[in-house]
């Protein structure tokens, strides 16, 4: 019940928009065109832990069980493309979830194409592809145009036997950004997004609302209270100035519950909340996430942190590249061009670690200012890269 990947039995605070998606879901199964469009799901700009994944998996579930109960196959895979993974693997995670014997190391990409096609066609069923993080793919090196068009706008490539459309994609990204990027690489899938959902940051209440239903679902009768639950919705509700995030929320008692466990206690006091969230606020690196950057993402990352540490709060895009570059040079690491140095700006401002904005009054000439995300600390951070960047060169990865 605690678990990021948890989807639960009912979405208390989405379920508008689940069953508004569900409905256009449903319309378009049972359409005579059937399933194509693509639908995207985004954020707000550096806020994550807003429920993107779990409504999208809850509906896709919802989908899945409505039309069997139709009389309808609707299978769901679901990819999560943080690392940028290439086509290859992501339709092998495709063709696994789906359950299609095809054979995909070695073949052509479209063969592998035609015969997601054709297994759809022959058992006469509909397949759901959720693409998470998918703003990674529009910056990954790994994956040209040419694959994302491919990728996304397969029915019109290969055109099912019988005319029907039985592929749909539901895009989860980061935030709006995604979709300027998309305009950018594939514009002709990009004015064809069937539907677009934005999903504002929690507030309070509704961050209440989801513990209250963790904590019926996950801990003892008598082990919790109202009062505990107020205290950590409170804490991060975008209302009351916090960032909005549920699973930080759902974290926070989830460490509460194991705190007053671990000094013998059998409820949960508002003192043992208070100390998981401030325990929580100390650990709040996205360590996983940034273990997993290439090479020079951490140098962009490092760069950042080392000038905040320095006292410098906003950098311009300028400077920040002089700063990556003098890293490269103690690193013995040759720079990227200046065209993938943004695209890595880019993919660590939409993972929510830098913070980019538009130049104002005071500086000369249009630029980009840039800073590390404030709710990271750096001197913590810094520790993570550094570490990072040594695995790095010891693995001797310097292409990242």
């Amino acid at each position: 019940m605690f678990d990021e990947n948890y989807i639960p039995p009912e979405l208390r605070v989405r379920s508008r928009e689940a069953m508004m998606l569900y409905r256009i879901y449903m319309n378009r199964l049972f359409s005579s065109a059937g399933l194509s469009d693509v639908t995207i799901i985004y954020g707000s700009i550096g806020k994550v832990g807003i429920g993107k994944t779990t409504l999208a998996k809850y509906v896709a579930s919802m989908v899945r069980e409505g039309a069997r109960r139709e009389g309808v196959d609707v299978k769901v895979a679901y990819v999560n493309v943080f690392s940028g993974p290439s086509l290859y693997s992501i339709l092998s995670v495709i063709v696994r979830q789906a359950g299609f014997k095809i054979v995909v190391k070695g073949s052509p990409i479209v063969d592998i194409l035609k015969a997601i096609v054709d297994n759809l066609y022959t058992s006469n069923s509909y397949l759901i592809v959720i693409l998470d993080e998918f703003q990674s793919m529009l910056t990954s090196p790994k994956m040209s145009p040419e694959d994302l068009y491919a990728l996304l706008r397969i029915h019109e490539e290969i055109p099912s036997k019988d005319g029907v459309s039985r592929i749909s994609y539901l895009l989860v990204a980061s935030d709006v950004r995604a979709l300027s990027y998309m305009r950018e690489i594939i514009p002709q899938v990009e004015s064809q997004i069937g539907f677009k959902l934005h999903l504002p940051a929690y507030k309070s209440d509704e961050l209440f609302e989801i513990l209250l239903q963790r904590a019926e679902l996950g801990l003892h009768p008598h082990s919790w209270t109202a009062e505990v639950l107020q205290l950590i919705s409170d804490n991060y509700g975008e209302d009351k100035g916090g960032d909005g995030s549920a699973r930080r929320a759902i974290l926070a008692l989830r460490m509460a519950g194991e705190l007053a466990e671990s000094i013998g206690l059998d409820t949960i006091t508002l003192e043992t909340a208070r100390k998981a969230l401030s325990e929580q606020e100390a650990s709040s690196i996205p360590v996983q996430e940034i273990e997993a950057l290439g090479i020079h993402e951490l140098l962009i990352l490092k760069a950042v942190s080392d000038s905040v540490i320095e006292g410098v709060d906003w950098l311009t895009a300028g400077e920040l590249r002089k700063r990556y570059e003098l890293l490269c040079e103690a690193y013995s690491i040759k720079p990227r061009g200046y065209t993938q140095f943004y695209v890595y700006v880019r993919h660590l401002s939409s993972m929510g670690l830098l913070e980019l904005k538009p130049s104002g009054r005071g500086i000369r000439g249009r630029t980009t200012l840039i800073r590390l995300s404030p709710p990271i600390p750096a001197d913590r951070i810094k520790e993570v890269i550094e570490r990072t960047i040594n695995i790095e060169l010891e693995r001797g990865s310097s292409n990242g």
